[in-house]
């Protein structure tokens, strides 16, 4: 027994050294991507940051989840076969990673977007916010729905994390709506939101304008968002009063912030075209929350504003396990499969598909996908590798029919960051809090989805 705990305090130690190194080590890899996203061409920049990157992921995939863990375990397989079989082409291969670790390097940075909203001043005018409509007769439901759309576009899933704080004053039962409908008006936040990192990685692989997106993606969210919250209207349950709170600025700009947000990212990537859509978040967002930092600091006169993103910044690099297993082994995974050719017979049969059944195929893949446990950007990155998205004829049709994909399928695999994080906070199963609450959800979801996808089809004439 003592020889157990002797070798459990040691592997505790050397975690605990371990995430200590994590920080100085990531703050190396974030500033080296900096350096990479604004002189690619630069060497010792690009071989700092893969370094860095690789270290990282070595001392994340030991502490990650059984399913990272078998996903290296696949993917260093593939990498090994390569290998073996002669296949195996060092420059295209470390060429070819960044992209992957630059995923990573988006995904840190936009952890921090929600700083400023974050701050205990904004929390008390969220849920003001929240009061105002509860008083109004306004259900839990639609406005659970609208804070997890409205915030999920800068905190992600964290946003779900704020709803439920604001949501424990009432009965466990509505508390849980309110999770479920916040997850629920999430689902349509990838359809627009320029910061969510899927919608950027589409963006770029088919070359769609930004505007031509939320062109054809507008409608469908506006309806769908309508429609939700009419119906999260019709359940409506009964809540504790909540307190009066005064509600002044601060609840104008919790609604404004993600707004405008999104739209520095995108004058930024107008300003900076040389710059990759994913590089302009990662800067915009850095600047952006740095900037706000030093002026709260300013007017404050005191530095717990600075100390907080700090904090923040270092929480967010020790707990990135999961961010470097998952992203870095598929990148493994796809380079691996594209050297042996197995890749090859994916793209043919896309390729081989009339025209007007591409889109189409590409939702069910996406979907089908996801469901199935493959994380949707890598599964995005491996499908525009076999079957190249940039040559889409109508890159608005293709980036829709990839973005729907996913959206149906957020929440009815247990894999996705959204049925996580709903499961961690309801403290139900994700089988129960994502699937089992929400396939009618789904399903109506897929066969609105279904139906503008062809409208838009026959709208874009790809034919």
């Amino acid at each position: 027994m003592r020889d157990g705990g002797g070798k459990s305090a040691s592997s505790g130690r050397v975690r605990q050294w371990l995430d200590a190194a994590r920080a100085p080590l990531g703050t190396v890899f974030l500033l080296a991507y900096a350096v990479v996203a604004f002189a690619p061409g630069w060497g010792l920049a690009t071989a700092v940051f893969l370094g860095a990157g690789l270290l990282l992921y070595a001392i994340s995939v030991p502490f990650s989840s059984s399913f990272h863990k078998g996903l290296a375990l696949v993917s260093f397989s593939a990498l090994g076969t390569a290998v073996l079989t002669g296949k195996f082409d060092a420059e295209e291969f470390f060429g070819g990673l960044p992209a992957y670790f630059g995923v990573v390097a988006v995904l840190l940075v936009l952890s921090a977007a929600g700083y400023p909203i974050r701050a205990a001043r904004y929390t008390v005018q969220i849920r003001a916010l929240m009061g105002a409509l509860t008083r109004r007769g306004v259900g839990a439901g639609p406005t659970a729905g609208v804070l997890g759309h409205v915030l999920g576009a800068v905190l992600d899933v964290g946003a779900l994390v704020l709803v439920d704080v604001i949501s424990r004053r009432a009965t466990p039962a509505v508390r849980i709506e309110a999770l479920t409908w916040a997850g629920r008006a999430f689902s349509f936040v990838p359809l627009w939101a320029n910061l969510n990192l899927l919608t950027a990685t589409t963006i770029e692989l088919t070359g769609v304008s930004y505007p031509m997106l939320l062109a054809v993606m507008l409608p469908f969210v506006g309806l769908g968002m309508a429609a939700m919250l009419i119906v999260a209207q019709r359940d409506k349950d009964e809540t504790e009063e909540a307190p009066k709170v005064t509600l002044d600025r601060g609840a104008i700009a919790v609604l404004l912030y993600p707004v405008l947000l999104v739209s520095a990212v995108e004058l930024a990537n107008l300003l900076l075209p040389g710059l990759s859509l994913t590089g302009a978040i990662a800067v915009t967002v850095a600047t952006v929350v740095l900037c706000i930092a030093v002026l709260a600091t300013v007017l404050l006169r005191r530095t717990s504003p600075v100390r907080r993103l700090a904090r923040e910044a270092r929480e967010s690099l020790v707990s990135s396990h999961a961010e470097f297993a998952i992203f870095v082994s598929a990148g493994i995974l796809v380079l691996s499969l594209e050297a042996l050719g197995a890749l090859a017979p994916v793209g043919d049969a896309l390729g081989a598909l009339p025209p007007v059944l591409v889109a189409p195929a590409l939702a069910l893949v996406v979907g089908t996908g996801f469901v199935m446990g493959i994380h949707v950007v890598p599964l995005v990155l491996l499908i525009n590798t076999a079957f190249p998205l940039i040559e889409s004829p109508s890159p608005a049709l293709w980036a829709m029919a990839i973005l729907l994909g996913s959206s149906c399928a957020l929440l009815l695999t247990p894999f996705s960051n959204s049925v996580t994080m709903l499961a961690r906070l309801s403290e139900m199963h994700p089988l129960e809090i994502g699937p089992k609450r929400n396939w009618r959800f789904a399903l109506a979801l897929i066969v609105a989805s279904a139906a503008y996808l062809t409208l838009l089809t026959l709208l874009l004439g790809a034919t």
